[in-house]
């Protein structure tokens, strides 16, 4: 959204709470319309330039057997000009990309006070500014969201299942391959990519009760080693390495429903608004997309909020709607309770992709560029 804001005429300041540049994360899908994005951007070749190359993907049972492969793109839904990305080589050809874009790490946000003229902010390290617009890009847990909309004005639905990520050791020697063991509901896939010597594990599973605090990484980690103790195949060698793993990821498999992203002169974007879930591999997807809408939008609008936001909030919802509607579908067509077999397999990436495609493609981006 700095990106575009920039490019159309406005002075965007980035504010990161890390204290730089996170690594790690899930592989990322840019499909569909987000695809046209990316390339009005500049930066589709850099993206494909540092694309993921898994050539195979390969479920087994619990002893290891080998019960179906499929070539890596109809196993992660992608065809066409769809292409993969780990999600720290995005961020860093994203940021490349912020030529002119003050960039504020370690900075976090503690109050946000509105007026009919701006919006007063404090930060952690006590300073206080005065900004024309605020966007929260803050994700699934969203401080800003909670400071600015009450509780009434949001729904966070949880489907019913958690997700994980993180990296190992490539014990296995992996070669370009994803390896998938899915039975009772639970499911463990681990993944070598370019570097041959680090492997990424995913776990994702059904679960009755969330978490007492989902954000505390050691109970996280210890709910997945109760989950998954018996689960066979190489899911306690995996759970053994997890321990020294620096980029441990956990959360819910939750949307965020509303009926309205902004409020006053504060947006939401991306996770934080819209949120499709993790498993619906769309979320880039709507960031992406949500961020081209909003920046221009306001551009339209010659810096009119009130109708820049009424508008972002049109055009945008039935692409979300479509996306959340896809998310939920690939919930309830994985996680199977019986092994997957060969039949079960193709038949599900069949219709997931036919759904991708569609949801992906839900939107005909305006051109703001051309606009007088």
């Amino acid at each position: 959204v700095c990106y575009w804001l920039k490019r159309f005429g406005f002075s965007p300041i980035l504010i990161e709470k890390s204290a730089n540049l996170r690594k790690g994360g899930h592989a990322l899908d840019v499909r569909g319309a987000a695809i046209d994005l990316v390339k009005r951007m500049g930066i589709y070749e850099k993206i494909c330039n540092m694309r993921s190359q898994v050539e195979f993907g390969r479920y087994v049972d619990a002893e290891g057997n080998i019960l179906h492969e499929e070539k890596g793109e109809r196993f992660a839904f992608r065809q066409g000009e769809d292409v993969e990305i780990n999600r720290e080589d995005l961020v860093e050809i994203l940021i490349q990309a912020l030529e002119g874009v003050p960039c504020h790490f370690n900075q976090w946000i503690t109050s946000i006070k509105q007026s009919d003229n701006d919006v007063e902010v404090q930060f952690g390290d006590g300073r206080t500014e005065h900004y024309g617009l605020v966007v929260g890009a803050d994700g699934l847990h969203s401080k800003t969201r909670r400071m600015v909309f009450n509780k009434d004005e949001y729904k966070l639905t949880n489907l019913g299942a958690c997700f994980s990520v993180f990296s190992i050791p490539n014990y296995l020697n992996l070669n370009h391959t994803e390896v998938l063991c899915e039975a009772n509901q639970k499911l463990v896939s681990i993944t070598s990519d370019k570097n041959p010597t680090i492997a990424e594990v995913a776990f994702s599973f059904r679960v009755q009760n969330v978490l007492n605090n989902i954000r505390d990484e050691n109970e996280q980690q210890r709910f997945l080693r109760d989950t998954f103790q018996d689960f066979g195949w190489e899911t306690s060698k995996i759970l053994e390495l997890m321990s020294s793993s620096n980029d441990f990821y956990f959360d819910s498999v939750t949307q965020v429903k509303m009926r309205s992203w902004t409020k006053g002169r504060v947006a939401l974007l991306g996770d934080a608004a819209y949120s499709a879930s993790p498993i619906s591999g769309q979320g880039n997807n709507l960031a992406l997309v949500g961020a081209y809408v909003f920046a221009g939008e306001l551009k339209q609008a010659n810096g009119n909020y009130h109708r820049a936001f009424k508008r972002y909030n049109e055009l945008l919802h039935p692409f979300v709607e479509a996306n959340q509607n896809l998310g939920i579908l690939v919930n309830e067509s994985t996680l199977v309770r019986d092994e997957v077999s060969q039949e079960v397999a193709e038949k599900r990436s069949s219709k997931i992709m036919q759904e991708v495609e569609i949801a992906a493609n839900m939107i005909s981006l305006p051109d703001y560029e051309n606009y007088i």
